[in-house]
């Protein structure tokens, strides 16, 4: 081994762009506005959403900042950004939105600090630093994802499904349910160990989350506990829901599943279900596709059934 270079203890000479460190520092002290969620359901508390766009605020699971509250109307109001300042304005909604405890009657402007009120929501307007901002961006993402997997959290999966199951049932439209089961964990634990079964669970859920990411019509997926998974599609019918799982089951079998000097070729059984062919309530729909997933490891594994 050859011996190690010594390290100069002179300075070195560094050449600063004065309009450089201006900028940057003009941009660490740049104002960033965003939503928070302070109070509501357990699911919703302490989301949050960058102000760099348009955001509508409602029940309906395909708006910016989806709320959890059955006080809340669909679509019930929105925050935009005009040159220097915001306006929230409401959008015809049953029950109003409340701005420090006033009653909102035209687009108003936002101020920092600013609470706004809808149904048991409170959602807090706030212009801060970027560390402040990248703060509440860090804690909705320790409160909303699996740390095993990354996909979202159950609870927040299961908030987002009722009230995808809520939106189907009001625009008649279908939505499919999927149940996915990791097979042969136990013979993966007790062979290799349980660091390279975690290291398994975990990258089948990164499939399955890079799969359902990739869909037109979005959909969510979790860890329903242990090595199960759940998922659900938006405006799905079964045949989709069935091909979708095919895929899932196809990129698993594809996938290259190895820790250190271990190679594991897990594969996965998947049962799925539909609204509103199957059940035309949630919980019964999710039992449908834990039925269908049973029928797929009863009869051999590494399979889709319905």
């Amino acid at each position: 081994m050859g011996r190690p270079r010594s390290r100069s203890l002179a300075p070195e000479t560094v050449k600063l762009n004065v309009a450089e460190v201006r900028e940057s520092i003009a941009k660490a002290q740049r104002k960033q506005a965003a939503l928070v969620v302070l109070q509501g359901s357990e699911s919703d508390i302490g989301s949050h959403v960058l102000l760099d766009r348009p955001v509508t605020l409602g029940r309906d699971p395909r708006v910016e900042l989806p709320l959890q509250d059955d006080g809340i109307s669909r679509r019930h109001c929105r925050v935009r950004g005009e040159e220097d300042f915001f306006l929230i304005e409401d959008l015809n909604s049953t029950n109003g939105a409340l701005l420090n405890g006033q009653l909102l009657m035209e687009p108003t402007k936002l101020m920092a600090g600013d609470r706004i009120y809808l149904g048991g929501c409170v959602v807090k307007f706030t212009e801060s630093d970027a560390v402040e901002v990248g703060f509440h961006a860090q804690m909705d993402t320790l409160v909303g994802k699996d740390d095993l997997t990354g996909l979202v959290a159950k609870r927040r999966f299961d908030a987002a499904y009722v009230r995808a199951f809520d939106d189907a049932r009001t625009t008649k439209s279908p939505l499919t349910v999927m149940f996915l089961d990791l097979d042969g964990l136990k013979q993966i634990n007790d062979t290799h160990g349980h660091p390279v079964g975690a290291f398994t669970i975990a990258e089948v859920g990164r499939v399955i989350g890079s799969v359902i990411a990739s869909l037109k019509n979005g959909g969510a997926a979790c860890r329903f506990g242990g090595d199960e998974f759940a998922a659900f599609l938006p405006n799905a019918t079964k045949k989709f829901g069935q091909a979708v799982g095919e895929e899932i089951r196809s990129a698993v079998a594809g996938h290259r599943f190895q820790k250190d000097s271990v190679t594991i070729k897990p594969t996965v059984s998947i049962g799925v279900a539909s609204f509103p062919e199957d059940a035309g309530e949630p919980d019964v729909l999710m039992r449908k596709a834990d039925e269908a997933l049973y029928r797929a490891k009863k009869t051999g594994r590494d399979r889709v059934k319905t």
